[in-house]
């Protein structure tokens, strides 16, 4: 009995001086939480206009940049004390992001410093709730420290950047007139009549025209856009894709125009064999294309 008081007394003493060596909660760490917030506070200012949540389509399906949790979750964006393999932070430094046809300037060199001090951290997520200690409090209760400032745009750029938005529209054109130019081939080989080679040969021509149009348009396009991840991939892939298809319309345009191209003749074989790789061409340019927007998996059942 004597020796349960005693230990009784022993523990309770230990308890009160708090060295049981019971493990006891862990404050917030300070730095973490104000870099934290401060992270939020640049990707409000610097990201939002074109990855913001409310936005119907944001860029590179990348809608979700104020969700702290989740971009720090996504090994593509971000790879914890890595800064050089984080999209995010590779994207800020060589401004990247924001894009040109954003209405924000880009990240100034110590807000660069701070995205790439939070990944060095371990990109802490957590944010300090309402109910929290008074010293998280008052990090929490820090205003913004990098207000929105939106610079003008000047006008020549602006007007490079309204020409870009043509780029969707324009590729209607040469893609349909390519793929009718393999319909109207395919008529004349089964059909064998030699007047089908001046539809072909205008069908052909035009869209050559229309395909240099759009391959430039592109270019403009893609010079005021911003993708992350696989997003980015697939723009890289478009753009060139698309500038060798239209290089490609206007060598099938050659073919028809500098031969008679006859039936059954080894020119007419050339030249359709170089439609059939243009049409494919075109096929697979225009799957990137609408990627960008709806993802590689928009034809899934």
């Amino acid at each position: 009995m004597k020796f349960l008081l005693c230990w009784t007394l022993l523990l309770s003493t230990l308890l009160a001086t708090g060295q049981c060596g019971l493990p006891s909660a862990t404050p917030l760490n300070e730095e973490q939480l104000r870099m934290a917030l401060q992270v939020l506070d640049i990707f409000k200012a610097k990201c939002v206009d074109c990855h913001g949540a409310d936005l119907p389509r944001p860029k590179g399906k990348f809608g979700y940049v104020l969700d702290l949790k989740r971009v720090v979750e996504t090994p593509k964006y971000v790879v914890k004390g890595d800064p050089e393999k984080s999209d995010i932070y590779t994207l800020v430094r060589d401004d990247d992001m924001p894009g040109d046809d954003a209405n924000v300037p880009p990240l100034t060199e110590n807000e660069k410093a701070i995205v790439k001090r939070w990944i060095e951290m371990g990109a802490p997520s957590d944010l300090p709730p309402a109910t929290e200690s008074a010293s998280a409090q008052a990090v929490a209760a820090e205003p913004s420290i990098f207000p929105i400032t939106v610079h003008p745009m000047p006008l020549w750029k602006q007007g490079f950047r309204w020409l870009g938005r043509f780029h969707p529209l324009s590729t209607h054109f040469p893609v349909a007139l390519m793929f009718v130019a393999v319909l109207a081939e395919a008529f004349a080989w089964w059909s064998r009549r030699e007047g089908w080679i001046e539809t072909v040969r205008f069908l052909v021509v035009i869209a050559a025209l229309g395909g240099v149009s759009a391959a430039g348009l592109g270019w403009l396009n893609a010079w005021f856009t911003s993708y992350v991840g696989q997003s980015a991939s697939i723009l890289l892939w478009h753009r060139w894709l698309g500038t060798g298809t239209a290089v490609w319309a206007v060598i099938c345009a050659g073919l028809i125009m500098t031969h008679e191209c006859r039936e059954g003749s080894l020119q007419r074989a050339r030249f359709r064999g170089a439609l059939l790789l243009g049409a494919f061409l075109v096929g697979v340019t225009g799957f990137l294309g609408s990627a960008l927007i709806y993802g590689l998996d928009h034809y899934n059942w």
